[in-house]
């Protein structure tokens, strides 16, 4: 069986993490056998992040990279009757999320007060005293550096947002009145878009991002349907 690990879940949410959620939800419609490990430690993944899966022997690190080893192995279940032209929409998607809204969404996360102090209480909350003091300050750091070098962290808070609903008017759009991005059927990239909407719009993390979620009619119905095929009990708790 394939053996996904993935963080702890927080704020009642499958996962904290976009790209476990991506990951996890691929292979719900992959159908494929999956069993969720828990797995905090970035170390252990081969790529020094998570999520990574084991199959068969062999350790595979990347959401991306797993899901082509996961076609490769048991068939495109998910994708195969994409034209070429839904194929590149759903790249240019999974890369605007990807590269652009993921580093708002870190902002959103780690530089707004509000965010620091949930994502201190869901990540180093149980962390025995004072590690749970000492390591917040230190992952705030980090990822402002990160931010910095990728470049969003240069520019003004207003910037940053005008940015992030760049990308979310973007979606709308390419979603229009679609019950899927691509269509009638749920593809791999809805797995990369639900979870950057539920990534956003789940956690107790009031923000522009969020706000702008909630505003847009199609993008939130398509969450709670997301929800309703995928995640039903959080589909009830709406």
């Amino acid at each position: 069986m394939i053996e996904l690990y993935q963080f702890a879940p927080a704020w009642g949410l499958p996962n904290p993490s976009p790209f476990c959620i991506k990951l996890e939800l691929y292979l719900k419609m992959t159908g494929l056998p999956f069993e969720v490990i828990t797995e905090n430690d970035t170390r252990k993944g081969p790529k020094g992040k998570i999520p990574f899966i084991r199959d068969d022997g062999q350790t595979i690190g990347d959401s991306e990279l797993v899901i082509e080893y996961l076609k490769d192995k048991y068939g495109d279940r998910v994708d195969a009757s994409l034209t070429a032209e839904q194929r590149a929409r759903a790249h240019a998607i999974n890369r605007m999320l990807h590269d652009s809204t993921y580093w708002v969404l870190l902002h959103c996360r780690w530089m707004e007060d509000n965010g620091y102090q949930a994502m201190r209480q869901a990540l180093f909350g149980d962390l025995p005293w004072p590690l749970r003091v000492i390591i917040p300050p230190l992952a705030r750091r980090s990822l402002r550096r990160n931010l910095t070098g990728q470049g969003l962290g240069r520019h003004s808070r207003d910037e940053i947002f005008r940015f992030g609903f760049a990308d979310l008017d973007a979606l709308s759009v390419l979603l229009g009145e679609k019950a899927f991005l691509l269509g009638d059927t749920p593809t791999s990239v809805d797995a990369t878009a639900h979870a950057f909407i539920m990534s956003l719009v789940g956690p107790p993390i009031d923000n522009p991002m969020r706000e702008r979620i909630q505003r847009t009619a199609n993008l939130m119905a398509y969450y709670q349907r997301m929800n309703q095929r995928f995640y039903p009990s959080l589909a009830a708790a709406r």
